[in-house]
């Protein structure tokens, strides 16, 4: 099968990396009936990788009997196993010169990415595209690693890849017209949202993201609410789970990875709360360690309860300065997206997206309820201000006001299309 995109045609793929993301992303393509190679440099990772594409296809064809139609299980059994089918594993990359497409998914460390793609760019024939999965570095960066760099571009999936319908597609300085449209074409045919977005740190929504957990560790940490409080009033409101138990989920070694990536990159508005720094040295990690903000007991979904050691944790963290708490009203659970409306704001100020594109790759990579700008114009743009006002005086540069924030407001502005 060939399925023909603006800068030529695509009809053999390759993924490097076998690790959660990239035998998702694998099994998120096969539906498009196109062969597709996975190497992994660990042989016990990709024998892992393959287990559990396995068990994702699996779980697909489970889903599909669950609907009880014998003729569409039947029908589901064979596309599934003829797509497992399709998933070609190797450890050489000598079997990747003749691939149209290459989907780099290994873990977010530069001199391991920066090898690949010199392998790649060594390897592969030069009209071969080259995508990397990566969730926060430079594109142009990763591009500069080849000789190629018009041919480069993020293709950022949003775990797991098979399920999830958000994909950013994020071009380098160099990457061309064409190549851009064929990403966005070839993630419309997976049937997935694909939103484009320029380059910054953690692109679109992993910076909102960052800042609405970080404050939710700020808000703990100086005693405003409880865990319960915090992950509940998220919940009522925009989210289908509270931020602390979402920080759980993904590992808080790895959200504070995140953390300081976003602080180098962006300053004081991003800096970690020291709460994360004391649990991550008593490796309290979430969920894959037993304990984060909560409890958990293997085998199973939910959160035990709430972690006991969290009070003597926030003890030991370091306060934060304010000038005023004493004048600060009780807990108001848009303090939790003040911070992320505001960043919002500073990514239309920068140009890093479209104002359209914010809300539908909000709503399909984290759940929420409702769109951001949807839900900050109808609370009002002028009563955010005022908040994010009080907040910076009393918290301040985390909560300084984004120029362009306090424009829509000075112009009554009731839509974030201009």
């Amino acid at each position: 099968m060939i399925i023909q995109f603006p800068s030529g045609q695509i009809s053999k793929l390759g993924i490097v990396g076998a690790g959660a993301m990239g035998s998702s992303i694998a099994v998120a393509i096969s539906k498009l009936g196109l062969p597709i190679k996975l190497i992994d440099k660990q042989p016990a990772a990709l024998e892992k990788g393959l287990q559990r594409i396995d068990n994702m296809f699996a779980a697909l064809e489970r889903k599909s009997e669950g609907r009880k139609d014998l003729n569409s299980t039947s029908a589901a059994s064979l596309d599934t196993k003829h797509r497992r089918l399709l998933i070609q594993s190797t450890d050489k990359f000598e079997d990747f010169c003749n691939l149209d497409l290459v989907i780099e998914a290994v873990n977010e460390d530069i001199e391991v990415k920066k090898s690949i793609f010199q392998i790649l760019d060594r390897i592969c024939h030069k009209k071969t595209i080259f995508a990397s999965n990566t969730s926060s570095f430079s594109i142009t960066q990763l591009a500069s690693f080849t000789n190629r760099s018009n041919q480069v571009l993020g293709m950022h999936f949003f775990n797991p890849a098979h399920i999830m319908s958000l994909v950013e597609i994020i071009p380098g300085l160099n990457t061309t017209p064409e190549i851009i449209a064929t990403a966005i074409d070839f993630v419309k045919s997976l049937d997935k949202l694909p939103v484009k977005v320029e380059e910054c740190a953690s692109f679109l929504v992993n910076r909102l993201l960052g800042r609405y957990i970080n404050e939710a560790i700020w808000i703990l940490q100086s005693g405003l609410a409880d865990v319960k409080t915090i992950d509940d009033s998220a919940c009522q409101m925009l989210m289908p789970i509270g931020p602390l138990q979402l920080r759980d989920m993904n590992g808080l070694d790895i959200g504070l990875s995140v953390a300081r990536f976003n602080y180098e990159e962006y300053g004081e508005r991003f800096r970690p709360a020291p709460l994360l720094e004391i649990m991550v040295e008593r490796e309290l990690l979430g969920k894959k360690t037993g304990a984060g903000f909560y409890t958990y007991v293997e085998g199973e979904r939910k959160p035990q309860n709430i972690n006991p050691q969290l009070q003597e944790l926030i003890s030991l963290a370091e306060n934060e300065k304010v000038a005023s708490r004493v004048n600060l009203p009780p807990f108001d659970p848009m303090q939790l997206f003040l911070p992320m409306i505001n960043e919002a704001f500073l990514l239309l100020q920068e140009k890093i997206v479209s104002p359209q594109d914010i809300d539908p790759a909000l709503k399909a990579g984290l759940g929420m309820k409702i769109g951001l700008l949807e839900y900050a114009f109808d609370y009002g743009l002028k009563n955010c201000l005022s908040k994010i006002e009080i907040l910076n005086k009393a918290y301040g540069e985390r909560f300084r006001p984004a120029p362009l924030l306090k424009r829509y407001v000075w112009a009554n502005k009731t839509s974030a299309v201009i």
